[in-house]
């Protein structure tokens, strides 16, 4: 502390000492100023009394000597006070003299010709102007002016060096201190660890001290005067320590010693303590039923010392956290003599540590009950949506008039929007378990743009809303996950739109900001003029479940999932999203920025989607699904199809249904009573001569883990419900002419 008060007080003297020659250097860089200033004035003086004498002498009106009176009465002022400024001993101050000298006889010139004017006339003093050396008088005014410009200017810059000098020793050195000032500071941290350090050292040390007792001991009856000794030493030095209940017990476990640690941790004074057993003295009630304190004696006589790292009992009744040891005390003979018992309360450590592990337990807990919720959520959700999809894609096949077809369109575009609302809920989860993972390739955002606004083209124009685009001319290569990239894309429309009102304008644009450096970043901005955000709900708008607009009138506020979705999934491509508004009810502007990418960079050429021809192969299908609902539409759709199709309620149905007509392909589900899907799929596989199925999962569930154990019970293939048609159609084209396929 010392240290650290010597150093400020040093710190404070040599900041002031600086504080004043900065403002020494600082004040002579001042009159540096002064004294230029001051030149100009008297050059300007001169001039002026110049031409009004001129004016004088050509038109003979006393008005211009006016100018030449006013000056001639402060010229000398200034002259003198420019003496004044000018440092002694300098050169400047020998030219200020001459430059005096030079002025008194220019103005006694200028006198003189003006007399002449007055009494000889214009002619006479025209004469005398052009015979008389008035020029070369000007000219050294001139040139002793610029003497002493250029001599202070030289002098301004060495004192500004120097007041630039002092500033930086003054700034170097009020950082040295301060880095000495913070090492002192844990300097002082250190010491106050290492004696704490030393303290614990001092408990070892009392160990030790034990292992002499122990050796005295084995001589108690030939040397009782040492011994008694040594254990008044050894009583003086342990009752200095007061954080450790520091003891010594016979072979009965009667405490012999007593030091300040024991009233400080048990709260026993020397009288209640010596000659007690403290087995029954300091162990909890619990402890002493089932045997510890004997367990804990014996493993000490046995091993040589036993850990007693549990919770014990003060005077008071009070518990503890107890942290120490207990060592057997041993003869020549290796017979026990006695004990010494070592002990720590540490109960706050111990308290902390609890809750600590309670909280980390509780949010692992929480976390994995969340996963399970938001998976069993997505199956729970796909299971009523699956017969609902296939019904509709039932009604597609089927001739609709156009007002059954307007409706048919309508239900399809709600039960995507709700896909997609699960996709998008079971996604964040997904990110925030890190389970999510880019499949990155080099694309052209202008295409990935386009792509989000097919998907959001429908919503928008269904509000009677209107869209505007401005795209850059030229390519915008970035290197993202295309799917991905258009999800955030989508997003925003979507939600610019569902905040917006019909007949509102919403403008999407898509430029390239060169930064000076890297390759530079594209911007996508998604501006509307909807309700607005206010202010303070900007900086909450990313946040998981926040809504713009929470109140009842606005009836499509959505989850509030959308826009953490798109943050998460620009910051995972090193990208940026911010949003803007004025205010409410004056629109809100949402801008993404994703850094450039060079095309050179692309590392592989995307594979072409192959285009099967329609399928003409018919199949005999085995539909396993416990509800009746999506059984009977996936049934009734796969016939419409083209195929044969056979359905079973369970797996042991399903194992019945083989036994009269063996399928081609089993559509399964997972989640049934009785038999599951996966064992359903092991047991086909255990049985011989009908390894060609192939088999497909459908579950609800379709998170990595789900589809690597379907895989592993027997599946081939492992579909999300609800699956539509289009997905339907291209597995059976596939299936069929797949040369690689078990068929």
């Amino acid at each position: 502390m010392a240290s650290v008060m010597l150093l400020l007080i040093v710190n404070g003297f040599a900041g002031s000492q600086y504080t004043q020659r900065l403002r020494s250097d600082t004040n002579l860089v001042e009159e540096s100023h002064d004294i230029l200033s001051s030149l100009d004035n008297l050059e300007n003086q001169v001039q002026a009394s110049e031409s009004g004498q001129r004016g004088f002498l050509i038109t003979g009106d006393e008005q211009y000597l006016e100018t030449y009176e006013k000056v001639l009465t402060s010229i000398f002022a200034n002259v003198k006070n420019l003496g004044r400024l000018v440092p002694e001993n300098s050169l400047a101050k020998e030219q200020v003299s001459v430059l005096d000298s030079l002025i008194q006889q220019r103005m006694a010139e200028l006198a003189s010709i003006i007399t002449v004017r007055r009494v000889s006339g214009f002619d006479s003093a025209k004469e005398v102007v052009l015979n008389h050396s008035g020029k070369s008088t000007i000219d050294a005014i001139k040139k002793s002016v610029d003497a002493i410009r250029t001599i202070e200017r030289s002098s301004m810059a060495q004192r500004e060096m120097t007041a630039a000098s002092t500033y930086w020793t003054s700034l170097l050195f009020g950082i040295g201190s301060t880095v000495a000032g913070l090492i002192l500071v844990i300097s002082i941290l250190y010491l106050l660890q290492h004696n704490r350090r030393r303290a614990e050292k001092a408990a070892e040390a009392i160990l030790a001290e034990h292992a002499r007792l122990q050796a005295s001991l084995d001589r108690i009856q030939r040397l009782e005067t040492d011994n008694l000794q040594l254990d008044q030493n050894m009583r003086s030095y342990v009752e200095q320590v007061e954080d450790y209940a520091i003891f010594a017990m016979n072979e009965h476990c009667q405490a012999t010693t007593w030091n300040h640690g024991v009233r400080q941790v048990l709260g026993f004074e020397e009288s209640e303590f010596l000659g007690k057993d403290i087995r029954r003295l300091i162990f909890v009630p619990e402890a002493i039923e089932v045997g510890i304190p004997e367990a804990e004696f014996e493993t000490a006589a046995q091993c040589g010392s036993a850990s007693d790292d549990r919770w014990m009992m003060r005077k008071d009744g009070k518990r503890f956290w107890a942290s120490g040891i207990t060592s057997a005390v041993k003869d020549e003979r290796g017979n026990v003599v006695g004990y010494s018992k070592v002990m720590r309360d540490l109960t706050d450590k111990k308290r902390d540590e609890d809750e600590l592990a309670e909280l980390a337990s509780k949010y692992s807990e929480s976390n994995r009950r969340m996963s399970e919720f938001m998976a069993t959520l997505a199956h729970e959700l796909r299971n009523p949506l699956a017969p609902i999809r296939n019904a509709l894609d039932l009604l597609s096949m089927s001739k609709l008039s156009n007002d059954e077809e307007e409706l048919r369109v309508l239900m399809d575009r709600q039960v995507s929007q709700m896909i997609r609302l699960i996709d998008d809920l079971l996604d964040v989860s997904r990110i925030g378990r890190g389970k999510i993972v880019l499949q990155r390739k080099v694309v052209d955002l202008r295409t990935v743009v386009k792509s989000a606004i097919e998907a959001s083209g429908t919503f928008i124009k269904e509000k009677g809303q209107e869209l505007k685009l401005e795209f850059c001319k030229n390519e915008v290569w970035v290197n993202v996950d295309s799917a991905r990239i258009t999800q955030v894309a989508s997003n925003l429309l979507n939600n610019a739109s569902r905040y917006s009102d019909a007949g509102c304008v919403i403008e999407l644009s898509l430029s390239v900001e060169r930064n000076e450096g890297d390759q530079g970043t594209a911007q996508m901005t998604i501006a509307d003029n909807g309700i607005g955000i206010s202010s303070d709900r900007l900086s909450e708008i990313f946040q998981m479940f926040a809504q713009v607009d929470d109140s009842l009138g606005r009836g499509q506020a959505g989850l509030g999932i959308g826009l953490t979705l798109v943050k998460t999934l620009v910051e995972l491509h090193r990208g940026t999203v911010v949003a803007y508004s004025d205010g409410v009810g004056k629109g809100s502007e949402f801008t993404v920025r994703i850094p450039l990418t060079n095309p050179a960079v692309q590392t592989a050429p995307e594979e072409p989607v192959k285009e099967w021809p329609i399928c003409e192969r018919t199949f005999q299908v085995l539909v396993v699904e416990d509800m009746r609902a999506l059984r009977t539409m996936m049934a009734r759709l796969l016939e419409k199809l083209g195929h044969r199709v056979r359905v079973a309620e369970d797996g042991l149905a399903a194992l019945e249904s083989m036994t009269q007509v063996m399928p081609d392909v089993i559509f399964s589900d997972i989640s049934m009573p009785g038999m599951t899907g996966y064992d359903l799929a092991r047991k086909i596989r255990s049985l011989p001569n009908i390894s060609d199925i192939y088999m497909v999962a459908m579950s609800g569930y379709g998170q990595l883990s789900d589809r690597r154990e379907s895989k592993e019970s027997g599946f081939n293939e492992h579909m999300v419900k609800p699956v539509d048609i289009t997905k339907l159609k291209g597995f059976f084209e596939r299936l069929s002419r797949d040369p690689n396929g078990s068929l």
